[in-house]
């Protein structure tokens, strides 16, 4: 499994958002071209991982996008890949929460897909029952209320996904890295200093103690973008980190 970020070169991946409650890509780092790279990472996957979050932004109007792959013009050359490949049109879902907290009338926009949510054992019964009810299938990956890695993925994997995308937050990267259960990290550096106070960076949650090692796979000079800032796009592959 893998997945992406666009960062600043201080390690910025989102800043507040002066019109929205949450969160977003600054605009000094996203381009086209990085845009690009995401569908097309998107469309060789069978399965996206997200978040309760993305569900409660796209309710409130404050998600950057759809889920890929992205509807028009744009990205029909990679929805027709994807059914010359003998995938479906669009990649299914899997939704990682320890809350639930997941608005129902979100989930309706991808109602062509297969929607998963996992969670742990001691989730609201209630919330579970009303997802259910709602025709989403919920997976328990957890002894407490959280969604563990590991256990998240197996889960994923007896249901048939082999080419898994995380397009989560820091939150989720965090939870798949510890479980050591992510191979390949594509990183975007954009060539600008954001600063700031409040921001996510790559991984939120406790220190990854022994750090898992990053075996740098490609690396390619991109002179053009952002705005002739420049960036670099890197591919890591992901040792487990020795115990």
């Amino acid at each position: 499994m893998y997945s992406n970020f666009v960062t600043s070169l201080d390690g910025r991946i989102a800043l507040p958002r002066t019109d929205q409650n949450t969160r977003g890509v600054p605009p000094a780092i996203g381009s086209a071209r990085d845009w690009r790279l995401y569908q097309e990472l998107a469309a060789q996957s069978d399965l996206l991982i997200t978040s309760a979050r993305y569900f409660r932004q796209f309710a409130g109007g404050e998600a950057q996008d759809h889920l890929p792959v992205g509807p028009g013009d744009a990205f029909a050359d990679l929805r027709q890949w994807r059914l010359d490949q003998g995938f479906s049109a669009q990649p299914d879902v899997a939704i990682f929460s320890a809350s639930l907290d997941i608005p129902v009338e979100a989930l309706q926009a991808y109602s062509e897909r297969q929607l998963h949510v996992l969670t742990g054992a001691q989730a609201d019964p209630q919330r579970i029952e009303a997802l259910r009810s709602a025709g989403i299938s919920v997976h328990i990956a957890g002894d407490n209320n959280k969604v563990d890695g590991a256990r998240a993925i197996a889960v994923l994997q007896g249901l048939g996904y082999r080419h898994i995308y995380a397009v989560a937050g820091p939150s989720v990267f965090h939870t798949l890295v510890r479980a050591g259960v992510l191979q390949r990290l594509y990183l975007t550096m954009a060539h600008r200093i954001l600063g700031g106070k409040d921001f996510d960076t790559l991984a939120w949650g406790a220190e990854l103690d022994p750090a898992p090692v990053m075996k740098l796979h490609t690396l390619f000079y991109d002179a053009y973008a952002p705005d002739d800032a420049g960036q670099l796009l890197a591919c890591y592959d992901i040792e487990p980190a020795a115990v």
